[in-house]
């Protein structure tokens, strides 16, 4: 049996690399590491990865010992069995939008990754092939296409035919390793975007895998292709930790979040959610606003209207519940207060408007833009914000203002606007040019102060206006707005009530990020349509849907009820990612807090990605 320094010498004869090759064998757990080996994370202070540790070998000359508490790339760890599979894995997430137009090709090029058994081996050994002190279970030489044609000319020196290697550009270790190791076949590999950006795998070089039991036929067929007329160096710094792509780092942390080393914080599950990812649980939160005020002993009014009392409430909700997402929320009359409307307000419902401004269409021209720093209760609610923000609990952080169409309608009359859809079209396209004007204001006046941003339509439902009306009167308003903000680099989120699944496209459109949606609410019971699913099916992953338990349920529901009804959003959309579980619209204020508490911990035990994708 042919050794390694003789194995080295003979490449070296005939292949002139120019680079060592390298010796490979994988440990399995309790077989001891050579104390020479160097250690990424005891001796570099960062990590490595795989293809990383196989070109410090083979350029720098040095011995590695990878293990899992040296490793970051996802894809290599599962690939040699260093931690399982996530559920992750099985959707195609990680491929889909880099390395596949969808999930589902992204999903065949996972499953077609070799993979060891988790747990099969514990370290990665590697060292320049001459140096070994281990029976390699592979050599691999890094070498130019002339050099691995050679190479593959020897392997088939005595058995004829050709060499059978697949490609995928994604995943070199387990090309290398995995492969080789598991068909004890040869193998050409083609370097893969990770090693030639961290491992710094130059445009000309392939590598050629060659399993250790091979060895000695390879050096005959390099004497004997030689004999028969067939004839025939670069370091670089790599001692960095590398930068991978988001999608891959989260796979990280959610493995440190399963064994402890860390904690996923409420903004992470929903990040995660709008990058089309995954994390441990789907996001979940109730909309929220005088509930938390009613739950902190304070009348609607005093949440509404003191922004002080209101944040402090807000905290205290958030702190009891622990939801993904906290939103600074008071009431949708402020807006409309703002251009003079009166509020009324009660002891058991939302605020809401009395005596409309534009009953009189004359009024329009007379009509004053409310300045967000001075008019009524927009400072309050621009200093509600910021405490907040100031505030920073570790939850996504949003700000619910009211959107063009229903400030209009307030302003107007809901029964005379939509008289003049009829009778005066031009009147509405004026009227909305000044509350689209005022929410670009308005609006920039909120983001200042660092928080997300959501427009709520309430009245632009289907159950008001008809689909053509809303393409005519209230679209173009809306990506005008969503335009304004884009181009701020802000995404836009947008709730409507009641039944919206007729224009579901038109709203994504008019490029909302995300869209809440409420429970359908068709006459006919037989016409019911569930819009999470529909929205499903036609955003095809466009925009994160929110929704949609019944709002209602919160004042009177049984457990079993709540349970139900939260099982049925996670089994409609989980699966898809982009999905925040809430409710159909904002909870009444005097809704139970034990409902409340039902919702949240129904939605954290049956909404654990492990059982969503598993």
């Amino acid at each position: 049996m042919i050794d390694v320094k003789t194995a080295d010498k003979e490449l070296q004869t005939y292949i002139r690399p120019q680079t060592f090759p390298v010796a490979i064998r994988m440990l399995k757990p309790g077989e001891p590491i050579p104390e020479r080996a160097k250690r990424p994370a005891r001796d570099f202070k960062k990590l490595s990865m795989a293809c990383q540790v196989i070109d410090m070998s083979r350029r720098y000359g040095w011995m590695i010992a990878l293990t899992r508490e040296d490793h970051i790339c996802s894809l290599g760890i599962t690939a040699i069995g260093f931690d399982k599979p996530l559920p992750i894995y099985n959707v195609g997430t990680l491929c889909e939008g880099m390395y596949t137009e969808t999930k589902e090709a992204g999903q065949r090029s996972e499953a077609a990754i070799d993979k060891f058994a988790p747990g099969e081996y514990e370290t990665l050994l590697v060292a320049p092939l001459d140096r070994a002190t281990f029976e390699p279970h592979l050599v691999c030489v890094y070498a130019s296409p002339a050099q691995v044609m050679r190479l593959t000319q020897a392997a088939l020196w005595k058995r004829g035919g050709r060499l059978h290697s697949s490609f995928e550009g994604r995943a070199v270790c387990a090309d290398i390793i995995v492969t080789t190791m598991q068909t004890g076949e040869p193998q050409v590999i083609l370097p893969c975007s990770g090693d030639r950006i961290f491992g710094q795998t130059q445009d000309h070089e392939m590598a050629f895998a060659i399993p250790w039991a091979k060895m000695e036929e390879i050096v005959e067929g390099l004497r004997g292709t030689h004999n028969g007329g067939i004839r025939y160096p670069i370091t670089q710094f790599m001692e960095y930790e590398a930068k991978l792509p988001p999608r891959y780092m989260e796979v990280n942390r959610l493995w440190d979040a399963e064994k402890g080393k860390v904690a996923l914080t409420p903004r992470d599950r929903v990040v995660a959610a709008y990058k089309r990812s995954f994390s441990d649980r789907v996001p979940v939160y109730p909309i929220v606003a005088s509930f938390a005020g009613t739950l902190d002993g304070q009348s609607i009014e005093e949440y509404c209207t003191n922004p002080t009392k209101a944040i402090k409430a807000m905290m205290n909700y958030y702190e009891r519940y622990q939801p993904d997402v906290v939103l600074a929320y008071n009431d949708l009359a402020k807006e409309a207060e703002a251009f003079g409307c009166k509020v009324k307000y009660s002891d058991y419902v939302v605020p809401s408007i009395e005596g409309h401004v534009l009953e009189d269409k004359a009024n329009l021209a007379k009509l004053k833009m409310p300045d967000p720093y001075s008019a009524a209760r927009l400072p309050g609610f621009l200093e509600q914000c910021e405490a907040l923000v100031k505030a920073a609990p570790p939850a996504a952080m949003g700000a619910v203002a009211v959107g063009p169409w229903t400030i209009a309608m307030l302003l107007r009359n809901p029964e005379m606007m939509l008289l003049d859809t009829f009778e005066d079209p031009q009147f509405i396209h004026d009227l909305m040019r000044v509350t689209t004007d005022f929410c670009k204001t308005w609006g920039d006046a909120i983001v200042k102060t660092k928080i997300g941003l959501s427009f709520s339509e309430p009245t632009a439902s289907i159950s008001l206006v008809s689909p053509d009306n809303y393409r005519e009167f209230i679209a173009p308003y809306h990506k005008d707005l969503v335009d304004h903000f884009k181009a701020k680099k802000v995404g836009l989120t947008t709730h409507i009530c009641g039944t919206t699944y007729p224009i579901y496209e038109d709203i994504i459109g008019c490029g909302f990020t995300t869209v809440s949606f409420d429970l359908d609410q068709q006459g006919d019971p037989k016409l019911y349509v569930d819009q999470l699913q529909r929205f499903m099916e036609v955003a095809k992953g466009r925009a994160v849907a929110i929704g949609n338990v019944d709002a209602t349920k919160f004042e009177k529901t049984t457990k079993a009820e709540m349970e139900a009804d939260v099982r049925r959003c996670i089994d409609t959309a989980a699966k898809h990612s982009g999905f925040i579980l809430s409710t159909s619209c904002e909870i009444p204020p005097r809704s139970n807090p034990e409902i409340v508490k039902w919702f949240m911990d129904a939605a954290h035990d049956y909404g654990r990605y492990d059982r969503v994708l598993g």
